[in-house]
C-alpha cells in the first residue's frame, strides 16, 4: 500500500505541475496584444478628423499675386499681408509682377498651378487682368480681389469678392478741396490743375478721375491743362513735375492734383529746386503716407486722403470662410480718410498714433 500510495502522489504532482505549466503559457498568450494596443492609439492620432483646429489652419494654402512692391504702400501691405497670414496660421505664397500685367498673369498660372486652396490678386490693370477669373474657373480656385478692381463682376463663378476702397469718392473729396481753394484765391471757381497720375490703366486711377470728374463737371472754369503718368514712384512725380514747372510759368499753375503720396513727395522736391513755392497750399493728393502727412502739417498740401494698405484682415478671413461654406458680400469696403492743412491737430494726432506702433500708414 505504502508504495502504491507513493506512485499515486507522484501521478497527482505531475498533473498539477502540467495545470501550472498550461495556465502560465495561457496567460503569456493573453498578454501578446498589448503591443497591438499602442499600434491602434498611433493609428487614431493620425486621423485627419482628430487634427487639432490650429493644425488645419496650417493646411490652408493661400497663394497671392502681388502687383508691385515699388512704394512704401505696397511694402506696408505686403507685410499685412504676411503678418495676417500668420495671425490666421495659414500658409501664404507671394509674387510680385514687378509693374508688368503679362507678368502678373503668368504669376497667377504659376501659383495655380501649386494647387491652392484660394487666390487673392491685387490686380495691376483693370482690364488686363480679366483673364485671371477664367483662370481661377477652371482651377476650381476662389478668386478674392483686393485694392484694385478688374473688369468683372465679383460673386459670379469662383470671382467671389472685392475688397476695395472708394477712390471715386477719394476724387470727389480731392476736386472739392480744390473748388475750395479756387474760390477763395479768385473769388470764383476757376483756375488751372496739373495732374501727377499715377497709372492711366490701374483702377483706383480711373475711379479718382471719375470722382474728380463728377465734381467739376459743374465747374467748366477749372480746366486740367496738363497729365502725365508718374508710375507711383518718388523719382516719376519728380520728373512729372519737373516737366510741369518748364512747360508752365509761374501763375499759369494754381493746383497740382496727385494720385499717390511718394509722387506727391517728389513733385513738392521738384518745386522747391524750381523756386516755384507760390504753389505749397495748393497740392491736393492721395495716399496717405506720413511724410505726406507732414507735409499737410507743414502747410505744402491742402488736402490728402488715404487709402489704408491694411487688406490681410479682411482678404484672409474671407478666404478662411468661403473655406468653410460660408457665403461673403460680393463687394466689401475698406475705409478711406481725410487730412485737411486746415486741421493740423487732426493730421498731428493721427502721426503721433502711427509713430508709437512704429507704422508708415
Amino acid at each position: 500500500m505504502t508504495k502504491t500510495r507513493k506512485i499515486v502522489s507522484l501521478i497527482v504532482i505531475a498533473v498539477f505541475m502540467l495545470v501550472l505549466v498550461c495556465g502560465c503559457g495561457a496567460s503569456a498568450q493573453k498578454a501578446e496584444p498589448a503591443p497591438s494596443a499602442s499600434a491602434a492609439e498611433k493609428t487614431t492620432e493620425q486621423k485627419p478628423a482628430d487634427k487639432p483646429a490650429d493644425q488645419a489652419k496650417k493646411d490652408v494654402f493661400i497663394a497671392y499675386a502681388q502687383a508691385e512692391l515699388v512704394n512704401a504702400w505696397r511694402v506696408t501691405n505686403q507685410k499685412d499681408m504676411e503678418a495676417q497670414a500668420k495671425k490666421f496660421g495659414v500658409k501664404l505664397v507671394s509674387t510680385d509682377a514687378n509693374q508688368d500685367p503679362s507678368k502678373q498673369l503668368t504669376d497667377i498660372q504659376n501659383l495655380l498651378a501649386q494647387k491652392p486652396d484660394v487666390l487673392i490678386l491685387s490686380p495691376l490693370e483693370a482690364k488686363a487682368l480679366v483673364p485671371a477669373v477664367e483662370l481661377c474657373n477652371k482651377a476650381n480656385v476662389p478668386l478674392i480681389i483686393i485694392d484694385r478692381k478688374i473688369d468683372a463682376e465679383p460673386g459670379k463663378g469662383m470671382y467671389k469678392t472685392e475688397i476695395t476702397q472708394s477712390h471715386v469718392l477719394s476724387g470727389q473729396k480731392l476736386a472739392e478741396k480744390t473748388v475750395e481753394l479756387l474760390k477763395a484765391k479768385y473769388g470764383s471757381p476757376k483756375g488751372s490743375v496739373v495732374h501727377v497720375q499715377g497709372q492711366s490703366g490701374a483702377s483706383p486711377v480711373i475711379d479718382a478721375n471719375k470722382g474728380w470728374a463728377e465734381v467739376m463737371s459743374k465747374y467748366p472754369e477749372i480746366k486740367e491743362v496738363a497729365v502725365a503718368d508718374a508710375g507711383f514712384t518718388k523719382e516719376g512725380g519728380m520728373k512729372v513735375m519737373e516737366d510741369f514747372l518748364q512747360r508752365f510759368p509761374k501763375g499759369k499753375i494754381d493746383v497740382v492734383r496727385s494720385d499717390y503720396s511718394d509722387m506727391t513727395m517728389g513733385a513738392i522736391e521738384a518745386i522747391k529746386n524750381a523756386g516755384r513755392t507760390e504753389l505749397f497750399g495748393y497740392i491736393v493728393g492721395e495716399g496717405g503716407h506720413y511724410k505726406a502727412i507732414e507735409a499737410v502739417v507743414a502747410g505744402q498740401i491742402a488736402r490728402e486722403t488715404q487709402t489704408p494698405p491694411y487688406f490681410g484682415e479682411k482678404a484672409i478671413s474671407s478666404a478662411l470662410k468661403l473655406l468653410k461654406g460660408e457665403e461673403v458680400p460680393a463687394l466689401q469696403q475698406v475705409d478711406i480718410k481725410i487730412f485737411d492743412s486746415s486741421d493740423k491737430d487732426t493730421a498731428r494726432k493721427y502721426l503721433d498714433d502711427i509713430r508709437a506702433n512704429g507704422l508708415e500708414f
